[in-house]
């Protein structure tokens, strides 16, 4: 299931489009459903850390992946951006740190995966090597390319990002090739 609690509906809001008996939601579905799996923006600005450890807790590593959301103001300075396609694309705003629509709700997520796994770590009391496999392993298993990506294994594609202590990239390398560490181009 795409982007957990995002844009989902309240029981509230349930009641006053369905009346009562209350019904269930999609959110209730995966937490109760084993097989079905889920992803989460851990950006800080779409749900808070009480979410973020919830779904730790509730969904676990093996179910919950990380993921960007980004858009073009990926790493980019406060400015107007396109959302979707680069001709024709809605206009979003990017303040340097959200992108929002122009009656100001979230857009997207404007933040790559090292700020996702960061702000996971920080949030959250999962231990570090459960939310790196968030953000590799579990979203390899979970589409079925886990016998070539998300984990460092012989034979494996050998894309492999080095975080500090400190959660911040310093080494890129992609089939093995080590890249410079750069931000993307804007626009």
């Amino acid at each position: 299931m795409d982007h957990f609690w995002c844009a989902m509906s309240s029981v509230s809001s349930l009641r006053g489009r369905f009346g009562t008996p209350m019904r269930a939601g999609m959110e209730q579905f995966v937490l109760h459903n084993e097989e079905m799996s889920t992803e989460i923006i851990a950006d800080g600005f779409h749900l808070s850390v009480e979410l973020l450890q919830f779904a730790y807790d509730m969904i676990g590593h093996h179910r919950l992946c990380l993921v960007t959301d980004a858009n073009r103001a990926l790493d980019c300075p406060p400015g107007e951006y396109r959302f979707g396609p680069i001709e024709t694309g809605t206009i979003v705003i990017s303040d340097g740190e959200t992108v929002r629509d122009p009656k100001g709700g979230l857009a997207s997520s404007m933040h790559g995966m090292d700020h996702m796994v960061k702000t996971m770590a920080s949030a959250t009391n999962a231990p570090l090597h459960s939310v790196i496999k968030m953000a590799s392993l579990t979203p390899a298993q979970l589409v079925g390319t886990a016998s070539n990506y998300g984990s460092l294994e012989v034979g494996k594609v050998a894309d492999v990002i080095l975080l500090s202590e400190t959660l911040e990239v310093e080494d890129v390398f992609l089939g093995g090739e080590q890249f410079s560490v750069r931000r993307g181009s804007c626009g």
